[in-house]
């Protein structure tokens, strides 16, 4: 017999079916799914009002937090006091009436304490950061390991950084400087002829790139691969088994943000794994490119030498003399200063003229360094030093 319930779902669908008895399974069917659908409607309704009243309570969170920022910096207070952190957690997880989730809540508000943290570490600098790229790019994950308090500027090109730089827009920039598998950036050096910055930090970031896509795609729906140049040449075996074609863009992340604006199967983009997370992008591949030690070497640039450091680095112009560059190996060799790298860069409007970048061991105090510099001018046509630094590795 069926209940009064169905027979009135069936007497509410007589135009959809024509003979809704024969149906009658389907309906039930069809019911069944609603009642579910419902319930998890309700629940997300449930947390959807949850979450915008916990958006309420931040915004309220952070309020308090910026006035006792003001009292620490009135009272010469550190920002972090572990003791009390510790005695509110211990306090509010008491309020927890469901006990399988007091650890859970535990780990919450360490993320939540160590997010004010950050946020106040945020206020007491006024340092800003510059970077090439979007959210997800190389430069802005070293950017945001380096300089976790700064503010963070991005801007579209490597040289429009030199410039925030230079006009004191921000005061340190990001840039992506050598790579194990495709060398020196030219345009960066090019840069740093031509801005008057210095080289203030370096430090080595393990490169790992994947091959992105949009949710539904696999390996074999893949037809156009997007990414910077670079990464392009790092990724070229695994391509090459691909049979894809290959377009530049101007760096992995907006690489991976044009890929999911489009929404197509057919295109990929290349870039680190956590630009799958930020544009709601599929993993179809990892560690993808040819060396697997792939390193980049990203540089910190500012107005301000330093003095610190185990090495430095500088470009010179040579004079058009025979033997003017054997001279000046010569001469760091007299001075007993070891030459890590040497490389050469046409000067740009100048056709046939180049530059060399040369990158050597010690520093700007100790005094064979001083006089090796001033007897390399007396061999060039121009000598700018661009700065001493130390090297730091990826877990520095």
């Amino acid at each position: 017999m069926i209940s009064f319930r169905y027979r009135t779902i069936i007497a509410r669908k007589e135009k959809i079916f024509r003979k809704p008895d024969e149906n009658l399974f389907l309906m039930v069917l069809y019911t069944h799914g609603d009642d579910k659908m419902n319930q998890i409607e309700k629940a997300r309704l449930e947390i959807d009002s949850v979450d915008k009243e916990i958006a309420r309570l931040y915004e309220k969170r952070l309020d308090a937090v910026k006035e006792v920022l003001e009292y620490k910096k009135v009272n010469a207070l550190p920002i972090l006091d572990a003791g009390r952190e510790d005695a509110i957690i211990e306090k509010n997880q008491k309020y927890i009436q469901n006990k399988e989730y007091v650890d859970s809540y535990i780990d919450f508000m360490k993320k939540v304490m160590s997010n004010s943290r950050d946020f106040q570490q945020t206020l007491l600098s006024s340092d800003v950061v510059a970077y090439a790229g979007v959210k997800g790019a190389f430069s802005q994950i070293v950017a945001s390991r380096m300089f976790p308090a700064e503010k963070k500027l991005n801007y579209t090109n490597f040289e429009d950084v030199f410039k925030a730089v230079v006009n004191k827009d921000a005061q340190y920039g990001i840039i992506p400087f050598e790579n194990t598998n495709s060398g020196l950036v030219g345009e960066v050096l090019d840069a740093l002829l031509e801005y008057p910055v210095y080289i203030q930090q370096v430090v080595d970031q393990r490169v790992e790139q994947c091959l992105l896509g949009v949710e539904n795609a696999t390996l074999k729906d893949v037809e156009w691969v997007y990414s910077k140049d670079q990464a392009l040449a790092q990724s070229k075996v695994f391509l090459k088994g691909l049979n894809v074609q290959t377009v530049a863009y101007p760096n992995t992340a907006m690489a991976a943000q044009y890929v999911a604006s489009q929404n197509d199967v057919r295109k990929a983009a290349i870039g680190a794994k956590e630009n799958a997370d930020l544009y709601g992008l599929k993993i179809l591949a990892e560690n993808i490119e040819e060396n697997i030690s792939n390193t980049t070497r990203f540089i910190v640039i500012g107005l301000e030498p330093q003095t610190q450091g185990n090495r430095f680095s500088v470009c010179l112009i040579v004079k058009h003399q025979s033997g003017a560059l054997a001279r000046i190996i010569e001469t760091i060799a007299q001075h007993g200063l070891n030459m890590q790298s040497i490389q050469s860069r046409p000067i740009k409007n100048r056709p046939f003229e180049y530059f060399f970048f040369i990158e050597m061991d010690g520093n700007l105090e100790m005094k064979n360094t001083r006089e090796c510099l001033k007897d390399i001018k007396k061999v060039t046509q121009s000598v700018k030093y661009l700065g001493t630094y130390s090297l730091k590795g990826k877990d520095d």
